[in-house]
């Protein structure tokens, strides 16, 4: 390999990726592919489907998507993908935190990490191009240039779906410098990265005592605020939590059930109504597809019981077949681990902790496994 010549093929690679033109230009590319201005649920859910979806022996779906990451968890992986397809045609459960419940070292954190870079290697290709208002801190969706009365008509003639409104500075600059000229207003293509705050964001709580709010919603620019004169002109807000950035794809909010309530509170009205309170402005629209992992339930002493009805929970990280379970153990022993126990015979009779834990969960049959449980049913 040439590595100069690499380079060289690199650099020409992402130039081609950074297109730049007109909302005209870009209306004209959504009318040909109308999936460019899918909703966030529906991004993921796609990012998923597009990588091949195969039928198993017993009649269930294998993803392929996280092949050679994630095993023995079909099961689990099943439910977060029906999450994905229903959130992607808006229906009620869009409206909810997905919650990854399961044990230490079960694959949530892995699992949500895959998510991620998957979305970013997506927004790289044709299938998952996607575009955004430039300059824009929230990396407004176009559409939203379109006035409100228009829309109907826009749907029933081009049939594109748009939710959503301007966010501030983008309403504030359609206004002073475009001149209401929504046609003359640049768009460019976005490339979803974690490293780059584009598309995908992270919270991490800590003490919250110390810990604010406009971490995730952001904050007042102290170094303009002098200069415009109002907490309340767009110009002089820095829209850089991580709410605002993750704007049209996905958040992770590590470990939920420990953070403050006034977090929670946040991340509701976002999931149930896709708005956000900033600052002194109005509710402002995002489209964020928002996920916490969690080692526990909440339990109905918890502080964060009210969440309930705004959570959808997924079990995860339970084998799914007492097989598959040994077959990871046997992985765990090549590199020097034997946390699974047991010795792993095919024939053995598995741990009783998880005979209880598959009766509770109510998982299919497995005839083809080795020795079955003592109920006929296979281990989740």
């Amino acid at each position: 390999m040439d590595l100069w010549e690499r380079l060289q093929a690199y650099r020409s690679q992402e130039s081609d990726l950074r297109w730049k033109g007109t909302f005209r230009e870009y209306f004209n590319r959504v009318r040909e592919q109308p999936r460019v201005a899918r909703l966030s649920h529906a991004r993921i859910y796609d990012m998923i489907a597009d990588h091949g979806v195969e039928t198993t022996e017993d009649g269930g779906r294998h993803y392929t998507f996280f092949d050679g990451e994630i095993f023995g968890l079909d099961h689990a992986l099943d439910q977060l993908v029906d999450y994905f397809h229903s959130a992607a045609q808006r229906l009620e459960v869009r409206k909810r935190i997905l919650l990854l419940m399961g044990p230490v070292g079960g694959g949530k954190s892995t699992l949500v990490t895959l998510l991620k870079r998957g979305l970013e290697a997506y927004s790289r290709t044709d299938q998952g191009a996607a575009y955004a208002i430039a300059d824009c801190p929230m990396h407004e969706e176009p559409l939203h240039l379109i006035p409100d009365a228009l829309r109907p008509e826009v749907q029933r003639e081009y049939g594109l779906y748009i939710e959503g409104d301007l966010c501030p500075v983008c309403r504030q600059r359609l206004v002073n410098i475009y001149d209401g000229q929504i046609d003359e207003v640049p768009v460019e293509r976005i490339l979803f990265s974690e490293k780059q705050r584009v598309g995908i964001g992270t919270f991490s709580p800590s003490d919250p005592k110390s810990q604010d709010i406009s971490e995730l919603t952001g904050s007042i620019d102290l170094a303009t605020i002098g200069e415009y004169g109002s907490e309340s002109d767009p110009r002089a807000y820095r829209f850089d939590g991580e709410l605002n950035i993750a704007n049209r794809g996905m958040m992770e909010f590590i470990e939920m059930l420990k953070s403050d309530e006034k977090f929670l509170y946040g991340l509701l009205t976002l999931s149930q109504e896709q708005n956000i309170k900033t600052g002194r402005f109005s509710m402002i629209y995002a489209d964020v597809q928002i996920e916490t992992v969690n080692p526990q339930a909440i339990s109905c002493a918890s502080p964060h019981r009210l969440a309930r009805g705004g959570i959808v929970m997924t079990g995860y990280g339970w084998l799914v077949r007492w097989a598959e379970g040994v077959l990871l153990r046997q992985i765990a022993e090549a590199q020097g681990d034997g946390a699974l126990g047991g010795d792993g015979a095919p024939g053995d009779e598995p741990p009783q902790e998880l005979l209880a834990l598959g009766r509770s969960n109510g998982v299919p049959p497995v005839d083809e496994v080795g020795k079955k449980a003592p109920d006929g049913r296979g281990i989740h």
